[in-house]
């Protein structure tokens, strides 16, 4: 089974960089075309809530699989909405994003989600790619998930986009800590014709087998270039290749 570990979908129908068409059918359409056999959708604050992205994939749940977004904006009620959401809707793990959500690892209140998740066996998928007004912000950067990992050896850390620039950092994190996994989306098509692009292939090479995933971070990135821009600068064993582009997502989401 191939897996795209990293979705959007957007409520509006249209999106990312270029508003092209992003709604669930859109995806799939481009899943079809890709040979892609499965999509994991990651709510995202301003563009599909929870309930939206959740209803979506209950359409297809053969090819479709939510995440859920924790909400923030009132800590006191933020773990018993996350509990209710996963008793009436079992998502497969938990989508954070620091930087649209300005809540970092150093709060409190993301303390208590992290330690809900690893009570539960739920995986943790944090977005890590430094940009923007937090740009140098520590907190965000993928050295600060070392802490996390350590502290919480039993929850499932995913570092989306491997940490963007920062790659080699995400790398260390997940060399050192056997809970963390890395999400390759979106880096080597945003850093292509860079040496981050080999790059890319050195941390799927040196890091066992079934630590890297595969993802597109549609709409911001097209399936079918992200995945056929996967299959050129991976060159690995056909292991290696069957745990990236899909039987690692398919453990830890339990797909």
């Amino acid at each position: 089974m191939i897996v795209d570990a990293h979705t959007h979908i957007f409520e509006s129908g249209r999106g990312g960089p270029f508003d092209l068409p992003s709604s669930a059918d859109d995806l799939l359409r481009d899943m079809d075309a890709a040979g892609i056999d499965m999509s994991v959708v990651l709510p995202l604050p301003g563009v599909a809530t929870n309930d939206h992205v959740a209803r979506e994939c209950a359409r297809r749940p053969d090819r479709l699989r939510a995440l859920y977004t924790p909400e923030f904006d009132q800590p006191s009620t933020t773990i018993s909405k996350m509990a209710a959401f996963f008793d009436a809707h079992g998502p497969a793990g938990l989508k954070l994003h620091p930087r649209v959500q300005g809540v970092t690892v150093n709060d409190s209140i993301m303390d208590e989600t992290l330690a809900w998740a690893e009570d539960r066996g739920t995986p943790a998928l944090f977005d890590v790619f430094p940009w923007g007004p937090m740009l140098d912000n520590p907190a965000i950067q993928p050295m600060a998930y070392h802490h996390v990992a350590q502290k919480r050896p039993k929850l499932r850390l995913i570092l989306a986009h491997g940490g963007g620039f920062r790659l080699m950092d995400g790398f260390m994190v997940a060399k050192s800590n056997p809970n963390v996994w890395l999400d390759l989306s979106v880096t080597p098509v945003y850093f292509k014709g860079s040496s981050l692009v080999g790059d890319c292939a050195f941390v799927c090479k040196r890091l066992p087998a079934g630590r890297v995933l595969y993802g597109s971070d549609f709409p911001y990135v097209r399936v079918g270039e992200s995945y056929e821009h996967a299959r050129q600068w991976l060159d690995a064993p056909a292991e290696l290749a069957a745990e990236f582009f899909g039987g690692a997502a398919q453990r830890i989401f339990s797909l």
